[in-house]
């Protein structure tokens, strides 16, 4: 009897539990259109919320409820992608590689360059090219809704005016050098080379596509005065906007700065905030009409979910 059991057991272990396992892992959650998710897949998609968020010394209880948290906000966005991309389709919507470039130059200005930016990217643990197709995607949006909403969403100067006050009330005033920035790896000829190429006219773009295995290139950064080291300020004293200083050795590299200008910091003007302001606030407003629209879609079986 025992071995009939154990050759029972041995079968279903064999036969019945990978099928029964991969239907579980296959099973379909949401259903847009044509395109379906499965819960591998979302799961795959939560994988880094689940390592942030989740603390593996909770419960199982409370960790199974923390991931299903998780998982009903990520299909949330994953159907809203999954819409705009078909309907983004059905109206032949595109968002340009110059359209990107941008908005995305609106962005790494509003953080204080692009060394800013890029901290800001790694403090939130997402790549620059994923934070530019998310990007594209959200510009798409933008797109998509104004189709949709038809004049619905508006958004009116003294809107706009109240967004510029709030952003420039804790503005930073303190001084502020705009650099652009040459880094040579322990090289000092090849550093001393480019020097005198520089001074002969060639542009620091120039000499970072001649050398782009050797040299990084950071177009335009801005620094406070507390945040540069004295070596490069006492070099920055001595040149005029525009110019550039002589190579500077600091530990096993060489930096070649342009001096872009320096000056008590100011807020962007309200002109040169609209447009940044502008997309935040329609943004915001149309979300909402973006939300109705997927439940009327959602109710209309254009949208199903299994979750």
């Amino acid at each position: 009897m025992l071995k009939k059991i154990l050759i029972f057991l041995i079968f279903f272990v064999v036969f019945w539990a990978p099928l029964l396992f991969s239907k579980t892992i296959n099973k379909v959650v949401a259903v847009v259109g044509e395109e379906f998710l499965t819960l591998y897949d979302l799961d795959k998609l939560c994988k880094p919320y689940f390592e942030k968020f989740v603390n593996p010394e909770l419960p199982v209880e409370e960790k199974e409820r923390i991931k299903d948290q998780i998982r009903r906000q990520i299909l949330k966005g994953w159907i809203e992608e999954s819409v705009l991309k078909i309907e983004a389709q059905k109206y032949g919507l595109t968002v340009s590689d110059e359209e990107l470039e941008k908005v995305l130059k609106l962005e790494i200005d509003a953080k204080g360059g692009e060394k800013k930016f890029r901290e800001f990217l790694k403090q939130k643990g997402i790549s620059y090219e994923k934070y530019k197709e998310k990007l594209r995607d959200r510009i798409l949006k933008i797109k998509l809704v104004q189709i949709q909403v038809k004049g619905k969403v508006l958004v009116t100067d003294e809107e706009l005016k109240r967004a510029y006050e709030d952003a420039v009330k804790h503005y930073d005033t303190s001084f502020k050098y705009w650099l652009s920035i040459l880094i040579i790896n322990g090289d000092e000829k090849l550093a001393s080379s480019i020097y005198e190429e520089i001074l002969q006219g060639k542009s620091f773009e120039e000499v970072y596509h001649t050398y782009p295995e050797r040299v990084q290139f950071i177009k335009e950064e801005v620094f406070k005065k507390d945040e540069l080291i004295r070596e490069i300020l006492e070099k920055l004293e001595d040149i005029a906007p525009g110019e550039v200083t002589p190579v500077i050795k600091r530990e096993n590299s060489y930096y070649i700065i342009r001096l872009l200008k320096a000056e008590e910091g100011s807020p962007p003007s309200f002109e040169e905030m609209r447009e940044r302001l502008y997309q935040k606030l329609f943004e915001l407003k149309a979300q909402s009409i973006l939300e109705k629209w997927i439940k009327e879609l959602e109710e209309k079986r254009y949208i199903k979910i299994y979750l």
